[in-house]
């Protein structure tokens, strides 16, 4: 039988957005990055074998990093996105569309789990 009857729909303004344990927010003087640690088994084989480095850096641009940011301080969906027009103007408009499909991107490689809604 369909899963869809018993699922609840959620809200995905009032969600809020974590980066899971191995993901790490670094910034330099310049750029920011995510930087993800290699821990799944092929991963870890690939690191000790292969001689291959034990994390990725992911160059972010100036949205992305301040996304990151604020999801640091356990805000929803709809406050990041309000947060970013404030921030940006109208350089970061269209927010919320942007700040979907880059949720989206990190959900697509597990680099994101979900808080409770509040």
């Amino acid at each position: 039988m369909s899963n869809k009857r018993n699922s609840k729909k959620k809200n995905l303004l009032t969600m809020v957005p974590l980066l899971e344990d191995r993901v790490r927010l670094e910034s330099d003087s310049a750029d920011s990055f995510l930087v993800i640690s290699r821990t799944n088994l092929i991963e870890r084989f690939s690191v000790k074998f292969l001689k291959q480095p034990g994390f990725r850096r992911i160059k972010l641009d100036k949205f992305g990093a301040f996304a990151i940011g604020q999801m640091q301080h356990h805000k929803n969906v709809e406050q990041i996105s309000n947060d970013m027009l404030l921030h940006f103007g109208e350089e970061a408009d269209p927010s919320l569309p942007r700040l979907v499909k880059f949720l989206e991107i990190l959900e697509a490689h597990d680099w994101l789990k979900w808080e409770n809604e509040k």
